[in-house]
């Protein structure tokens, strides 16, 4: 049983080139209210998103939602938001790797 632990944790830390532990479930939350306004719940794509939208890490596809603490670089006039310091480092490396061109 300990093993099979260390192997998940191990899976965990490592996903995104980031050593980090699971964040545990959150907590069951009353009935949310009406969201704000523009906030449809769509998922935005990479550089189009802002704090409070959904988006995906333009580097792992990985979606998730943008708070005011999540890594982010300005690049061609937009922001990019990541899902993790390891992601922000491979963008910042090679950005045309992972912009798209429309």
């Amino acid at each position: 049983m300990i093993r099979h632990l260390i192997v998940v944790a191990s899976v965990f830390a490592f996903a995104c080139g980031e050593a980090s532990l699971p964040t545990p479930p959150a907590a069951p939350s009353a009935p949310s209210e009406p969201s704000a306004p523009g906030k449809t719940g769509e998922v935005k794509a990479p550089g189009d998103a802002n704090v409070g939208d959904t988006t995906k890490c333009p580097v792992s596809g990985e979606e998730f939602t943008v708070e005011a603490t999540s890594q982010k670089v300005e690049h061609d006039g937009k922001t990019y938001y990541f899902c993790c310091g390891g992601c922000k480092k491979k963008f910042e490396s090679d950005p045309a790797k992972y912009v798209k061109k429309s």
